[in-house]
């Protein structure tokens, strides 16, 4: 995990849709003992845009090509550390909307990606509201998004 100024974590993510599913990446929270899950994108690197560093952590993590929209959604949050001893985490998180160029390898159901430690899934948007997405006013946003009739989802896009 890479550390940026004063220990403040820049993280783009990308909201992708399809087939009336979401894109996320499951994991789980050793020091809170629960799983989670959360949008594709990660860290931004030092004189990369947050734009490019989406595209890139998706062709990273899961060797596809997205093209990157609007900036639609900005969240801060202060987590506790990952492990029992690491200290709070905060970040601020932006969140674009995002279209597949390219969809994610598979192999059955699942999502293949050549990190071993992502789990990536889709996610019917059905499920959204008990699902523990995280950051959770990016959750909120989302359902705030799914029940507006301007924002409707829609296949690729929301």
């Amino acid at each position: 995990m890479k550390k940026h100024d004063c220990g403040r974590e820049l993280i783009a993510r990308v909201i992708l849709v399809h087939d009336d599913c979401l894109l996320v990446n499951q994991g789980f929270s050793k020091k809170l003992g629960r799983e989670y899950v959360a949008l594709p994108g990660g860290h931004v690197d030092p004189g990369e845009s947050c734009a490019q560093a989406v595209a890139r952590e998706c062709d990273e993590e899961l060797q596809i090509e997205v093209s990157v929209g609007d900036l639609v959604f900005v969240s801060e949050q202060i987590y506790a550390g990952r492990g029992q001893s690491d200290e709070a985490r905060h970040e601020l998180t932006l969140v674009f909307r995002g279209e597949l160029k390219t969809h994610p390898s598979r192999d059955g159901d699942q999502i293949l990606s050549p990190e071993a430690s992502k789990n990536f899934r889709w996610l019917p948007l059905s499920q959204l509201p008990d699902a523990p997405l995280l950051p959770r006013a990016v959750k909120q946003f989302l359902l705030n998004e799914a029940a507006s009739p301007r924002y409707a989802f829609a296949d690729e896009t929301l």
